[in-house]
């Protein structure tokens, strides 16, 4: 998948996109986001694919990468990543510099379907460091990928719909439900600079113990319009 950097309250800064989906989207962060995790319903994929669709949820700030686990779909998904038509290919992604150079990494590639839920979660190591990305499917590990951008300081976290190329756009709804965003330190304003997308549905953001951790219990993005 193709990706952005992230630029406060809109998130993601252009690099080369053609159309981009309705958004849930948060951040900055007065704090830095250490861990994330939810789970991704990616709902039906388009009947007549083009190069190339990517729905994915990620977290970043203005001077690292992009990590961000989702879910692609290209004209030819079999050739991809071995799924029919009507599937989907699920994957840990990170979007950033490495040795010098923009690039593109991708984890295993697994079909799945648009009513399979995926089990997302990045989570910084102990070194401070490394940044683990987990893909599972039905509690079974499907896709890791590893990145090394440390605390996202000033990070924000928010969900894409990428239309690139001759891509026509989602055509169906995506749901994350039991998302978790950790903080390094509280920040108690965290909520307040979210930002929905016309017809994004979600729950409030719930924190108990003063704004370090961040539970929102739905997510809904519509399909692009």
């Amino acid at each position: 998948m193709l990706s952005l950097s992230f630029a406060a309250l809109a998130l993601f800064v252009a690099v080369k996109a053609d159309s981009w989906g309705p958004a849930y989207s948060l951040g900055p962060t007065s704090s830095a986001i250490i861990e994330a995790s939810t789970t991704f319903t990616p709902g039906t994929p388009p009947t007549d694919a083009e190069d190339s669709l990517f729905l994915w949820i990620g977290i970043s700030n203005s001077t690292s990468g992009l990590i961000q686990a989702g879910v692609d779909q290209l004209a030819d998904n079999n050739a991809y990543c071995g799924a029919s038509s009507d599937q989907w290919c699920a994957m840990a992604s990170y979007f950033g510099v490495v040795d010098g150079a923009t690039t593109q990494l991708n984890g295993d590639m697994v079909p799945v379907d648009g009513d399979q839920a995926i089990g997302i979660h990045y989570k910084l190591a102990d070194d401070n460091l490394t940044w683990n990305q987990t893909v599972t499917l039905n509690g079974t590990v499907i896709s890791t990928l590893q990145s090394y951008d440390g605390p996202l300081l000033n990070g924000g976290f928010g969900t894409g719909t990428e239309c690139q190329s001759e891509c026509t756009g989602s055509t169906s709804v995506q749901t994350y439900t039991d998302t978790t965003i950790v903080l390094q330190s509280a920040d108690a304003d965290f909520s307040s600079t979210l930002s929905k997308g016309t017809g994004v549905v979600a729950s409030d953001m719930v924190t108990t113990d003063g704004g370090k951790t961040w539970t929102i219990a739905s997510i809904t993005i519509p399909a692009m319009v």
